[in-house]
């Protein structure tokens, strides 16, 4: 931990009327406090810890006696107190000399368990630390502070989007190069042409592809695999939903699609809705980011609202968009109003996929189109392309298909 980073600790409580931000951890049931106080990986703590961020004065850290060695290199060079606990009951008194009856304090909690991705403190832990008369909020809003990117992570998420783009087009010029020959094709080829193209491009991604064909890209998170893998036939859509990053640096994110030969009316429909729902979220960003504070569900709720009006609202089954981070799904702002009604400010420096899908399996088919935003000093910016014509496969040479896909 820095001198640096305990400053911009104390710094995020200056806004607000909290006592203090209370950082707990317990063998990292709270991975957020280690990310917080920049704790190396391999550090050997096996003891439950308080680390007191007041608004006011002095950190404290409040920690086992077993563990004052490591704590001692931890925190060397930093401005707090250390407070060394033999026992539970040394531990609450420790406590009790830091919080006041009635004060504020911010913990890694999420009221009703509305944000999971912040809900890291053990209920048990909470009434210990209520029972010293305090009220605990959450500090939702106080870690994206944290999770902002540099110019250089935002650099190397563009990097990202570009070797992901190839790989859309290695997958889907072997699918059509296939589909035009006569030859078969699976969806578990495309998928590993496609990992080839990333892995010889640098990224590294927690999961293959999804690479899905017809009724299966009406299962959202629908993934192919050695001996379960659908052949390509005409007449099926075909979804590629991608992801990767560079090592240590925030992910891409990205979902297109085709189709087998010339799609039917019923499936150009849903796709125009689709593109959309995605346009009126990327609008309604832009246009709303300068005039009040704009959180999660409400980008959420603008591209639901349109594709309710379009008759596809059953077939939204999941929220509009997750924040990226070096964890695909990281700990920021989501765009979502149904899985949780996320009322976290979508801050500057932070990036999120807007990705609307249908999927009325009833008709054989899925439609997503994913693309990445970044809140920048200027406002949102869309930092992939956006998608605006399928790929239609079979039939035409591969430059024209590509060409058209691509426009």
């Amino acid at each position: 931990m820095t001198l640096e980073r305990l400053s911009a600790l104390q710094d995020a409580l200056s806004s607000t009327d909290y006592a203090g931000w209370l950082i707990y951890d317990f063998q990292k049931l709270n991975p957020l406090a280690h990310t917080l106080l920049e704790l190396p990986g391999d550090a050997h703590l096996t003891r439950r810890f308080f680390f007191w961020i007041p608004r006011v004065g002095i950190p404290v850290l409040i920690h086992n006696s077993i563990e004052s060695g490591t704590w001692k290199v931890l925190t060397d060079g930093l401005d707090l107190e250390r407070v060394a606990c033999r026992g539970h009951e040394d531990m609450t008194r420790a406590l009790r000399n830091i919080l006041n009856p009635a004060d504020v304090v911010a913990m890694e909690y999420s009221p009703m368990g509305a944000v999971p991705y912040v809900s890291k403190v053990d209920a048990g832990t909470l009434e210990w630390v209520r029972s010293l008369g305090v009220e605990i909020v959450s500090s939702a809003n106080l870690l994206q502070n944290f999770l902002r990117w540099s110019d250089s992570d935002l650099q190397a998420h563009s990097r990202a989007v570009k070797v992901l783009l190839e790989g859309v087009n290695a997958g889907f010029k072997l699918l059509h190069e296939r589909l035009k020959g006569g030859w078969m094709v699976d969806e578990f080829e495309a998928q590993q042409e496609i990992l080839r193209v990333m892995n010889e491009g640098g990224l590294v991604t927690d999961h293959p592809p999804v690479v899905a064909f017809g009724r299966h890209a009406a299962d959202p998170h629908y993934a192919p695999a050695p001996g379960f893998s659908a052949v390509l036939e005409r007449g099926q859509c075909v979804l590629i939903d991608l992801w990767g990053r560079e090592p240590g640096r925030p992910h891409a994110d990205i979902t297109w699609m085709g189709y087998a030969g010339t799609p039917p009316e019923d499936f150009l429909h849903a796709w125009e809705s689709v593109k959309t729902a995605r346009d009126e979220a990327v609008r309604f960003l832009r246009q709303s980011w300068e005039t009040f504070v704009l959180e999660g569900w409400m980008v959420d709720r603008c591209a639901r609202d349109f594709l309710e009006g379009a008759g596809y609202g059953e077939f939204f089954t999941h929220r509009l968009g997750h924040n990226l981070g070096v964890d695909l799904h990281g700990p920021g702002a989501n765009l979502d109003d149904l899985e949780t009604h996320d009322t976290r400010t979508l801050t500057q420096g932070l990036g999120f996929t807007i990705e609307p899908g249908v999927y009325p399996l009833e008709r054989g088919f899925g439609v997503r189109s994913e693309i990445n935003v970044f809140m920048g000093e200027t406002g949102p910016r869309v930092t992939t392309p956006n998608q605006h014509n399928l790929f239609v496969l079979g039939d035409l040479e591969w430059e024209r298909v590509a060409y058209d896909g691509n426009a």
